[in-house]
């Protein structure tokens, strides 16, 4: 469950960005506050309640780290290596992921939803209850990852590679789909069309 600190603002009902009294749109400095937020990630071996929803942040090294409930919503992240980290219950819906690295990550519960990836590495990681929902994938790479109920509804993927990987009980339902390869992956195990959703 997240717990975000509210805005200080009267009203605004947006959760504080990263470690400041005020959202992002309410900050009176956005350059710092975004400056702020990337020297928080930077310093800090784990984050846990916080929100940087709509932060751009760029060539950052966030390798092994820990975010436990944090928000990433409709960020905008190049660049950025996720590489050995651990996510629990975060949120990236509405992000712009370009170029970024989650190689060998354990993701659980967390969710990609609507954002647009390109060129990004989910390779060699456990992604478990992962949900892509409407999520544009392009250029990207899943192989030899453990997807196992994890969710690519109404998802568009071109030139996506998911090789090597554990499809149980995954939702692959992707509303459109050019140039993806499944080989070697339990394809017979994922979920591929509605008369066989799991009740």
């Amino acid at each position: 469950m997240q717990c975000f600190v509210p805005c200080a603002v009267d009203g605004c009902g947006k959760p504080a960005f990263a470690s400041g009294d005020t959202c992002l749109d309410h900050a009176p400095d956005r350059e710092a506050a975004l400056a702020a937020a990337s020297a928080l990630l930077e310093s800090s071996d784990s984050a846990r309640d916080l929100s940087f929803a709509g932060a751009a942040l760029e060539g950052l090294n966030l390798s092994g780290r820990r975010f436990y409930a944090c928000s990433f919503m409709g960020a905008s992240l190049r660049s950025v290596l996720f590489t050995n980290s651990i996510f629990r219950l975060c949120f990236f819906d509405g992000a712009l992921i370009d170029s970024c690295d989650f190689s060998r990550i354990d993701a659980q519960f967390c969710s990609f939803g609507g954002a647009t990836i390109s060129n990004v590495s989910f390779e060699n990681s456990e992604l478990l209850h992962v949900s892509f929902g409407g999520a544009a994938i392009s250029d990207s790479t899943f192989n030899k990852s453990n997807l196992y109920d994890s969710r690519f509804i109404r998802s568009v993927l071109k030139n996506v590679d998911i090789v090597d990987c554990d499809l149980k009980r995954v939702y692959m339902l992707p509303l459109k789909q050019d140039n993806v390869s499944y080989k070697y992956s339990n394809t017979m195990e994922a979920v591929r069309d509605l008369e066989h959703l799991y009740l």
